[in-house]
């Protein structure tokens, strides 16, 4: 059997030793990875599982009792089908892309049709916080005073805090 000099077998190890390593190094993380990625997404985003953030977070801590956790219930299950029929097809939303995309790529900028575009956005997403802080205001109005004076506190509390976003 040929043997390897000196500087061809220490090369060798370091490979070795290297490809163990990384292998195992990558191999640990990528489950606990994906878990605190998933976890971290839905906390950012918690307006997708309402739950975890959004508007119940406002409202957390404040003990409703059953009836009004049966009630606020049903005001998002209101709001959520009111938001559905409200959406945009799928088709409107091609024409807007479609849209947006031929301004993009014309040869002059049409500054007038940036603007009617960046207007009904604007418009679009008035409407729907106006939406959302119309179930605010139902929630709160369904809180005891008590409740009510505890959620002004709350909101006074973070009120010097920098905004998400």
């Amino acid at each position: 059997m040929k043997t390897l000099s000196p500087l061809k077998a220490s090369l060798f190890a370091l490979f070795a030793s290297s490809a163990v390593f990384v292998t195992a190094v990558n191999a640990a993380p990528a489950e606990s990875g994906k878990a605190e990625y998933h976890k971290g997404y839905h906390m950012e985003h918690g307006g997708r599982h309402m739950n975890k953030g959004g508007m119940h977070k406002m409202f957390e801590g404040l003990d409703l009792t059953d009836a009004q956790k049966a009630d606020v219930k049903k005001l998002f299950a209101e709001q959520k089908a009111a938001r559905t029929e409200s959406r945009p097809t799928k088709e409107e939303r091609l024409a807007n892309r479609t849209e947006m995309l031929t301004l993009l790529t014309a040869p002059n900028f049409d500054e007038t049709q940036a603007k009617a575009l960046m207007s009904a956005q604007q418009e679009q997403r008035q409407t729907q916080m106006i939406e959302r802080m119309k179930i605010q205001n139902q929630v709160y109005n369904l809180l005891t005073p008590e409740q009510q004076t505890k959620f002004k506190a709350r909101f006074e509390a973070h009120r010097g805090k920098e905004p998400r976003g």
